[in-house]
């Protein structure tokens, strides 16, 4: 079955947190440095790594079959991730997925909408 307008919808969407990761990264200078120090910059990138794994929740299971590349699980498992463990999260794996994750899922957000 073909993905639906819904599915389309979502994957929008998490494009525009994935781009809201970016501005933070922007505004912050994209420095672990800072990353570490702020709780600000930290709760911004958490937010949005977080709403990305809600809505990848909302993806319909045909969806996630036909994009098999993308890893559908291991994202919905950093939103869980973030969301149960917000008081003893390293770091290391927030920021790795911040600076590198994400702009792979952005790059296939932004392929997927331009078919």
């Amino acid at each position: 079955m073909p993905a639906t307008d819904r599915d389309r919808d979502i994957v929008a969407h998490i494009l525009r947190y994935c781009e809201q990761l970016e501005v933070a990264h922007a505004d912050f200078g994209r420095s672990r440095e800072r990353f570490d120090g702020s709780t600000t910059y930290q709760n911004a990138v958490c937010m949005c790594i977080l709403q990305i794994g809600e809505l990848v929740n909302h993806l319909s299971d045909d969806f996630k079959a036909e994009q098999d590349a993308v890893p559908w699980h291991r994202i919905r498992g950093m939103r869980n991730y973030v969301a149960h463990e917000y008081g003893s999260i390293d770091l290391d794996v927030v920021w790795y997925t911040a600076t590198r994750s994400i702009a792979d899922l952005k790059r296939f957000c932004e392929d997927y909408l331009a078919q």
